[in-house]
């Protein structure tokens, strides 16, 4: 597998986030954090955010191959696991308006992230759901909320599923600026709090005509439905690289890094999480290009089930091998395996294995050539 690394102005923006990150203060549960809102700044001046848009008459196509996406996004996970969500998030968001959208809301997607708009993609319906009602002049009426909404505050355009009468799942392109909507207290967990998540409130929010972007169940298309899941992977995976990087390094600083035991589990974390990235490179290249979008998808679901194996793991063995003085208020990997362990908590996980598993079973021949 080649090894992938990032463009030279991509590595020196990251490399200046890990260091500002080491010393920002994580914020208490259901606050702000006004050290990410800087941090997305940075990365748009860097280029980072319209890093995917190519412009055309027509609108624009995203055009950032896996071989870029992949370090971009493995390198901001280290840095910064709740920046490397909200840049996937926006990533996806980017692919979406590209691959199903209408010229008209390409064209408006690009001018705003080129001025420097963050994008993603509200999922998790809220209570009472997420649901818009179609009025007889085609004007879209929003009712209901979403909940597990990653950059309130942070985000000025959300890509926002539904599902209709008809069973179809829908997208439409919303205006979430409004800050009197956002309730970031709905945030109780104990990691990810730089994420800016927390509820939305969608009620009585008026949407012009056009607002839905696609054909019904384009959202459900793959490889880029189940099979986009890969870029979450890629963040989460940089997150698990350096846990290992930084538990090497305090190992040492201590002297205790050649003490037997202490070797055995520097060698389990570092197997883990190089069996991780040869799966997400694997799953990346798959969905990325014109192969088989079934086997793809697959692909991608079991890079992000070896990526939370690999994950737990090395957050054991560092809890292991450091001891007491990781779960210090202000220890780099404090904030960085609390973080890991609640991003790694995706939705049915058992139901991912099983049924990608029965899809595979049937292609043993094809995936071990």
């Amino acid at each position: 597998m080649t090894c992938l690394a990032p463009d030279e102005p991509i590595r020196a923006a990251i490399a200046a986030l890990a260091e500002r990150s080491l010393t920002r203060a994580d914020p208490h549960p259901g606050e702000g954090d006004d050290g990410i809102a800087q941090e997305i700044v940075a990365l748009a001046r860097a280029g980072i955010l319209k890093l995917p848009i190519r412009r055309h008459d027509a609108g624009y196509a995203y055009d950032l191959p896996y071989r870029r996406a992949l370090p971009l996004l493995v390198g901001l996970g280290g840095a910064d696991l709740s920046l490397g969500r909200l840049v996937e998030g926006h990533l996806n968001a980017l692919q979406l308006v590209a691959l199903y959208g209408d010229p008209d809301q390409q064209r408006r997607t690009a001018d705003a992230v080129e001025a420097g708009v963050l994008m993603g993609v509200w999922g998790a319906d809220g209570t009472p759901p997420f649901a818009p009602e179609v009025r007889e002049d085609s004007e879209i009426r929003l009712h209901g909320s979403k909940r597990y909404c990653s950059g309130l505050g942070l985000l000025s355009l959300a890509l926002v599923p539904y599902t209709a009468e008809d069973r179809t799942l829908r997208l439409l392109l919303v205006d979430v600026a409004d800050p009197a909507r956002s309730d970031a207290s709905a945030w109780r967990m104990r990691g990810m709090r730089a994420s800016r998540s927390g509820a939305f409130d969608f009620e009585g929010l008026h949407l012009p005509p056009g607002a839905e972007v696609g054909a019904p169940d384009d959202y459900r298309r793959e490889p880029f439905f189940v099979g986009g899941i890969w870029r979450c992977a890629a963040a989460q995976l940089g997150a698990v690289e350096r846990i290992v990087q930084l538990s090497v390094e305090t190992l040492q600083a201590s002297g205790r890094a050649e003490h037997p035991l202490q070797l055995a589990r520097i060698g389990e974390a570092i197997l883990a999480a190089r069996d991780a990235r040869l799966q997400v490179e694997a799953a990346a290249a798959a969905v990325e290009s014109d192969g088989d979008p079934k086997l793809a998808t697959s692909l991608a679901a079991f890079s992000r089930l070896r990526v939370e194996a690999a994950g737990m793991l090395v957050i054991a063995l560092a809890e292991r091998a450091i001891g007491l003085a990781l779960f210090a208020d202000g220890h780099p990997l404090e904030r960085m395996t609390r973080d890991l362990s609640v991003y790694l908590r995706q939705a049915n996980p058992d139901h991912l294995l099983l049924d990608h598993t029965r899809q595979l079973m049937a292609r043993l021949p094809e995936i071990f050539r």
